[in-house]
C-alpha cells in the first residue's frame, strides 16, 4: 500500500467521523478521499478496454464508479456524546498557529508551545471597570463548551485589585450562577483568604483559566485552554494587578508554560509578564484530602509575606 492510500484512507475516516480538517484544507480534502476511494475500487492497475467481435472497445462491467462518501456523525450509541464533545473540542492546526501568533513578539517564531506563552505588557488602562464590563458584554462562544454551559462565568471582584486568584474552571454551582467559586470550594477560598486578611470582594479579582464548565466537571482539555487563554490575558492586562495567586496545577501549567507537579511549584516565585505569581493546592483538592491543608496554609503565609515585601500588602485594605 503506497503513502497515497494511506494518506487517502486517514483523510477518508476523518471525513466520515465529521471532524475538522487537521492538514489541509477541505477542497484538498475531499480530492484525496474521492481518489483514495476511486483507487480502492479499480486497483493499481488501470480497467483495461476490450475490443468485441463487432470491433466496439468496452469497458469490464465490473468497474463501479466512486462510492459516495459518508457525512453522518458517529452513530447515537453509549459513550458516543462524550466521543462527540472531544471531536468537536479539536481545532484545525491554522487556527492553533494563528493563536498562537498572538502569544508571542512578532519578531520571536519560536516552535508552537503546548499550551501558551505569556503575552507581551499591555498599556495600562484607565477605566479598568469599563475596560472590563466591555470584554464581559462581548462574551464568547469559540469553542464547543459555549453550546453546553448556562453561564458565561467571566470572573469577580475588585477591577482595581492588586491580586489576580486564578483557577482552572467553572463547576456546577458556578455554572448556574454565573459566578467564580461559589461552590463549597469557593467558600473554602473565601476563608482561606481571608486568612491572610484578603477580602475576596474588595482585594482580589478571581477569575478561572476557562469561563465555561466542561461537562461532568472534567479537566480542561488542551485544545480549550489554547482557545479560552486570548481572554484571560485580556483580563489580566486590563487589571495589571500586583501578585496573581494560582490555584492548582492546570491553571499554573497554562499561566506559566511549565509542566512540573505542584509540589514542586508550590514555595516558589515565578514570573509572568513581570507579575509575580506563587502556586498552591487548589481548594477543591483540600477537600478531597485533608492532607493538603497544612502545607497549603504555610503556602499562603508566604503568600501573604511576598506581597508585605513588595509595600503593597497594607495598603490592600482600607484603614
Amino acid at each position: 500500500m503506497n503513502s497515497r492510500t494511506l494518506f487517502g484512507i486517514y483523510f477518508r475516516q476523518q471525513a466520515e467521523l465529521a471532524m475538522p480538517d487537521m492538514f489541509g484544507a477541505g477542497p484538498q480534502l475531499q480530492t484525496l478521499v474521492r481518489d483514495e476511494a476511486a483507487f480502492r475500487v479499480a486497483g493499481t492497475r488501470q480497467p483495461r478496454q476490450t475490443t468485441s467481435s463487432s470491433g466496439h472497445t468496452a469497458t469490464p462491467a465490473s468497474t463501479a464508479p466512486p462510492p459516495k462518501l459518508s457525512q453522518a456523525a458517529p452513530s447515537s450509541s453509549a459513550g458516543s456524546t462524550a466521543f462527540r464533545n472531544r471531536l468537536s473540542a479539536l481545532r484545525p492546526v491554522s487556527q492553533l498557529v494563528a493563536s498562537a501568533e498572538t502569544r508571542r513578539p512578532a519578531a520571536v517564531v519560536p516552535p508552537l508551545p503546548a499550551i501558551v506563552t505569556p503575552s507581551a505588557s499591555a498599556a495600562p488602562v484607565a477605566d479598568k471597570r469599563s475596560a472590563l464590563a466591555m470584554l464581559y458584554r462581548a462574551g464568547c462562544s469559540t469553542c464547543h463548551l459555549a453550546t453546553t454551559r448556562k453561564s458565561f462565568v467571566f470572573g469577580a471582584g475588585n477591577a482595581e485589585a492588586r491580586v489576580m486568584v486564578i483557577g482552572e474552571a467553572p463547576g456546577h454551582e458556578e455554572d448556574l450562577q454565573g459566578l467564580p467559586f461559589v461552590g463549597p470550594a469557593g467558600k473554602l477560598l473565601t476563608t482561606m483568604l481571608a486568612a491572610i486578611d484578603l477580602d475576596r470582594t474588595s482585594d482580589v479579582f478571581i477569575t478561572n483559566i476557562l469561563k465555561c464548565r466542561p461537562p461532568g466537571n472534567r479537566n480542561p482539555e488542551s485544545a480549550e485552554i489554547i482557545t479560552c487563554m486570548p481572554l484571560l490575558r485580556k483580563q489580566i492586562d486590563i487589571i495589571r494587578p500586583a501578585a496573581i495567586l494560582l490555584l492548582g496545577r492546570i491553571a499554573a501549567h497554562a499561566i506559566l508554560d511549565i509542566t512540573e507537579s505542584i509540589s514542586k511549584m508550590r514555595t516558589r516565585v515565578f514570573n509572568y509578564n513581570d507579575i509575580p505569581c506563587m502556586v498552591i493546592y487548589h481548594p477543591a483538592a483540600l477537600l478531597r484530602n485533608a492532607e493538603y491543608k497544612r502545607p497549603t496554609w504555610e503556602d499562603l503565609k508566604l503568600f501573604q509575606s511576598m506581597l508585605a515585601s513588595m509595600g503593597i500588602y497594607g495598603s490592600l485594605r482600607k484603614e
